[in-house]
Formats: structure tokens, C-alpha cells, sequence
């Protein structure tokens, strides 16, 4: 099973089960002939496992900015890189030091890590996902307005996240004040957004699809699109420390490839992304649809981003840590496996 649970998995694709069909060729031949291709078929199996490098890859929410990853793992885009990708979902506070420490080999939480590498995190972004912010700001009923949220509280992510920094602008957008007039609570996943909103624990919650169409329906109205507040915003792709980069070229090079091929796939495979969309999140097939056409918009078509949304958070970083460094990109980004995963593949 390539997800386990609720919030969490730890999964690969799993092996796959091998058929052939045999000429008939007399009883006794037919046995033997049985026999040794079963045989060789578990060899080969096995030595295929042999040939897989087990490597991790921490993702912040179960959300659909993940598409990428999940797409990889359940389709076996890593595995055609030799690499068995284990998905594990892990807060956003852990990952910098999960990665310093060998213990996380890489991760999707880009946009975070590309503002700690900012302030001097020996960390680089490799490749990016999302390009443009597919986030939504859902209400409870008593919010009418966008003033109504004047001293309330919005659920996000993690504060400092691109969650609460997008969640600040929408806000910021409505005349008032995100440093006095609202709280941002980081409740660390979809689902505790969900839950804070339901029960009245805060006013808003900042939702990726399919979370925000659900709480639609649940009667949490949409009362601001962040891609009519904030035209570039960088937030899911692939990430991972110095150390690995130096330690390990290859592998990071075959990651990066299967992260861009996975991006490529989902422009190219509607129809099975849907239907992973659709069976994962145990939604109907129309919101699945509706959830991919509003992601899919969202994401690098091949792994790149502009200069200006990559200066855009250095500069955010700066200015929220009152920071008059200069930062160049090469300190928050390393693209070169990029380039030539791209050249390869035909990208560029």
C-alpha cells in the first residue's frame, strides 16, 4: 500500500507482481519450464530491490501542493531512478534538523527551508513545485467581511511558513493590520485546520485544495483566493542539506530527475492523477477534477521558478528578521542538477 493512515505514511510503490504466459509444451516440460521462470522471476526481483536506494522524503501536509511526490512514488518515477522513496510526513520545525543530521535525506518544504537558508541554514533548494500560491482563505458563517477578522484567529500551517506569510497579505489586502489586528495559529496540518475551523477555535483557516472545496461544502465559505492577492509565491519542491549534496551528487541528481519527470506526468496523465486524487482523499471524482485544475495551474511546468519569486522570499526573510544583509541566490538555491536533468529530459 503506497499510503498508510490518516496523516502519515512511510510507503513505496511495493514490487510488482510479474506475469508471462507459457507456450504449451508437454506436462513435464511445462513444470520445469514453470518452475524455472518462477525462480528467475524472484531472482530478478530481488535483484531489482538490491538495485533500489532507500531514501527518504518528508513532506509537510497531505495536501495536493504534494502532487509531485505522490505522483513519483504511486506511479514509479523514483523507482525508474533506482531510487525507492519512503514519503514520510513530518513537521515543518523538525526538517532543517532532520537534515543537517543525515537523519531526513531530502524534503518538499522548499519554501521554508529556502527562508533558513537565507539566514545561514547550510541547506539548498534543488528543484521547485509549486510556482504560484494555490491557497484559500475559508470563513466560519459569522464572518461577512474581510474586516470581520479584525482580532481573530487564522489557522495556518506553521508560523513563518509561506501559510502564514500569504495568510498576512490576504489580510494586509482587507485594510487591516496583520501585526495587531489578527493572531496566526500554527496548528501544523490540513486536518487541525479543519478541526479549529468546525469547532470556532479560529475565525479562518488557510486551506490547499481539496481542503478548501470540503470546507466549502461544509458551509466555510471561500472569502479570498491568495492568487489574486499574491501573483508569485514559492511553495512546495525538493530540497535537502549541503552535506548530501557534497556526499552524494548522484543521488541527488536522480532524485531531482524523478521530481521533474513527476512534474511533467501530472500535465500529461490527467486522468490517473484524478483518480489517485479521487481514491486518496476519498472525494468524489468531480472535486478531484476541480482540486487538479486548480493545482495543476500552480505548479512549474519543469522545475523552475522565476528569479523574482526566488528574490521575492529572500527578501520577505530579510525583512521579517530586520536584516539589511545581502543574499545572493546561490546561497538558498543550488539549480545546476536542474539544468541538466532539464537538458536530458528535453526541458530546456
Amino acid at each position: 500500500m503506497w499510503f498508510a493512515g490518516k496523516e502519515s505514511f512511510i510507503s513505496g510503490v511495493g514490487g510488482f507482481i510479474r506475469r508471462a504466459t507459457l507456450s504449451v509444451i508437454g506436462r513435464a516440460g511445462t513444470k520445469m519450464a514453470v518452475a524455472s521462470l518462477s525462480l528467475s522471476v524472484l531472482l530478478a526481483g530481488a535483484s531489482a530491490q538490491e538495485r533500489l536506494e532507500r531514501v527518504n522524503l518528508a513532506i509537510p501536509v497531505t495536501a495536493l501542493s504534494q502532487l509531485p511526490s505522490y505522483a513519483g512514488v504511486r506511479f514509479g518515477l523514483f523507482r525508474e531512478e533506482g531510487l525507492d522513496v519512503q514519503i514520510v510526513l513530518m513537521n515543518g520545525r523538525l526538517v532543517g534538523p532532520a537534515l543537517l543530521q543525515g537523519d531526513l535525506d531530502y524534503s518538499t518544504l522548499a519554501d521554508t527551508m529556502m527562508r533558513a537558508a537565507t539566514t545561514g541554514l547550510p541547506v539548498k533548494v534543488l528543484a521547485f513545485g509549486g510556482i504560484r500560491p494555490a491557497l484559500a482563505l475559508n470563513v466560519r458563517p459569522e464572518i461577512k467581511t474581510g474586516a470581520d477578522l479584525k482580532g481573530k484567529s487564522i489557522a495556518v500551517t506553521s508560523i513563518g511558513s509561506t501559510t502564514d506569510i500569504v495568510a498576512r497579505e490576504i489580510v494586509r489586502s482587507f485594510g487591516l493590520n496583520p501585526e495587531r489586528d489578527i493572531v496566526t495559529q500554527g496548528l501544523g496540518s490540513q486536518a487541525n485546520n479543519q478541526t479549529a475551523l468546525r469547532t470556532g477555535a479560529v475565525a479562518a483557516a488557510l486551506f490547499t485544495p481539496p481542503y478548501d472545496v470540503i470546507a466549502e461544502k461544509e458551509g466555510f465559505r471561500v472569502i479570498a483566493w491568495a492568487g489574486d492577492v499574491i501573483k508569485e509565491q514559492l511553495q512546495a519542491g525538493l530540497v535537502t542539506s549541503d552535506g548530501k549534496i557534497a556526499r552524494n551528487p548522484g543521488q541527488v541528481k536522480r532524485m531531482v530527475r524523478g521530481f521533474v519527470k513527476s512534474l511533467v506526468f501530472l500535465r500529461r496523465e490527467k486522468n490517473k492523477v484524478v483518480e489517485m486524487i479521487t481514491k486518496q482523499w476519498k472525494i468524489e471524482p468531480e472535486i478531484a477534477e476541480k482540486s487538479y485544475l486548480v493545482m495543476i495551474k500552480t505548479f512549474s511546468a519543469n522545475g523552475s521558478a522565476s528569479d523574482s519569486a526566488v528574490e521575492n522570499v529572500i527578501q520577505q526573510t530579510l525583512k521579517a528578521n530586520k536584516s539589511q544583509k545581502q543574499v545572493g541566490h546561490s546561497q538558498v538555491a543550488n539549480l545546476a542538477f536542474l539544468e541538466e536533468v532539464q537538458k536530458e529530459l528535453g526541458l530546456r
